[in-house]
């Protein structure tokens, strides 16, 4: 079943996706000299692992907490993406050189091994919040 926070969840990591692969394919046919580096399937497929990722994390729970948990991580990841790659487009960030594919493997590889120790961290709050001492019962 596909409630609210699973479909914002999906629109925060589809958007995502969109800014991780769109970025080196519009580099590359925007600068031809860049294309030779970013106009290559390896590249697309690393930009995406992020994504397969943090939809397989956080989708598959039924639980209403976790779903918002997700939601709420799918956003800080969309917003990293946006912080990441809006400035490469606007210039703000001057981007070139035959180790530009290398950058973006970095910020592939930066994202992909902080998901699990964020998502770890979020679920493990939620864990120790419901494990927690329940008010308004009297110890026995």
């Amino acid at each position: 079943m596909m409630t609210t926070s699973r479909r914002r969840t999906c629109y925060f990591l589809l958007g995502g996706l969109l800014l991780s692969i769109g970025m080196p394919a519009y580099l590359g046919l925007a600068r031809p000299g860049m294309s030779v580096y970013l106009l290559n399937p390896v590249i697309f497929a690393a930009q995406s692992l992020p994504y397969l990722l943090a939809a397989a994390l956080w989708l598959p729970w039924r639980s209403p907490r976790a779903s918002s948990i997700g939601q709420v991580l799918a956003a800080v990841l969309f917003l990293v993406a946006a912080l990441l790659y809006i400035p490469m487009i606007t210039g703000l960030w001057p981007t070139g050189g035959d180790m530009v594919a290398l950058g973006f493997f970095l910020i592939t590889i930066g994202t992909t091994v902080s998901l699990p120790l964020v998502t770890l961290v979020a679920f493990g709050m939620l864990w120790l919040r419901q494990r927690g001492p329940r008010t308004g019962t009297a110890p026995r």
